[in-house]
């Protein structure tokens, strides 16, 4: 899998979890909408870091590779 095409994965993946959060909102499952919404941001910024052709990091909170 080239490193675009893993960018695209994880926006595919990100696009699903808008669709999930959606329902949830409908639902009322508020403390499920913020752990989907932050897995959605997660899955985002990762795709974007592949995109620009950087290794993604295997832990969760990617803020200080964005900064640098």
């Amino acid at each position: 899998m080239t490193a675009d095409e893993l960018a695209r994965s994880y926006f595919s993946r990100a696009r699903k979890r808008l669709a999930a959060l959606r329902a949830l909102m409908q639902e009322e499952a508020y403390p499920d909408v913020v752990g989907e919404s932050q897995e959605l941001v997660e899955l985002a910024l990762k795709g974007m870091l592949r995109w620009v052709g950087i290794d993604a990091p295997k832990w969760h909170d990617v803020g200080p590779i964005l900064t640098e």
